[in-house]
């Protein structure tokens, strides 16, 4: 899918940008913030780049990744480049995914899965990993207990990536799809789909209601 520079898409994704901060720089505890421990929390965060995503593609969604990262780090600096990592992660599994996926007719019973396994792969694997060396290098532990403390979090990190992922795509499928035209989400956004932009919004819900 190719960079939207449209106002209405670039209008679309500074309403998501704000979703992300306002999320980060007003926190509800045990609501939009359930803390677990040693500074793991699960939050909705990462709803809003899988819907991204899905709508706009890979180029909007990892712009998002930067936005989210920023409203994190003045007030946590630490926790923010862990949450940088978790949330690219996740979302270069569905890159991944989306990858397998082009160019083949397939419908959300195929796709959802794909993009869960490949979305919750990476993240578990890749934070598992990389947190070895965060660890290291920002606690001063050693070797053997970052590995050990590494573990403690894959359960969570997938959790967390189910959460991200599979909200992502319920609340994406059920967007109307006059509403998803007007907006040119997903394959909507295509060249093929140009002449949406001259049908009314009467010829839509028209269309819906047969």
């Amino acid at each position: 899918m190719k960079l939207r520079t449209d106002s209405r898409s670039i209008a679309i994704l500074s309403l998501f940008a704000a979703m992300i901060l306002a999320l980060e720089i007003v926190p509800i505890p045990l609501l939009t913030d359930i803390p677990l421990f040693g500074g793991f929390t699960l939050d909705p965060t990462g709803i809003p780049i899988t819907i991204v995503f899905l709508a706009f593609g890979s180029i909007f969604s990892l712009i998002l990744i930067p936005i989210m990262w920023i409203a994190i780090a003045y007030r946590n600096p630490i926790g923010s480049v862990f949450k940088g990592f978790a949330e690219f992660y996740t979302l270069l599994g569905l890159i991944v995914a989306k990858l397998f996926l082009r160019k083949r007719s397939y419908d959300w019973k195929v796709a959802a899965p794909l993009y869960i396994i490949f979305g919750v792969a990476f993240r578990g694997i890749g934070m598992y990993v990389t947190n070895i060396f965060l660890i290291q290098s920002f606690y001063g532990l050693t070797l053997e207990a970052a590995i050990a403390l590494s573990a403690t979090f894959v359960i969570p990190n997938i959790i967390q990536a189910l959460i991200n992922i599979l909200v992502g795509i319920l609340i994406f499928i059920i967007i109307p799809e006059n509403l998803a035209i007007q907006a040119r989400f997903g394959k909507y956004g295509t060249e093929e789909y140009d002449k949406y932009e001259e049908i009314s919004a009467e010829e839509l819900e028209a269309t819906d209601d047969e």
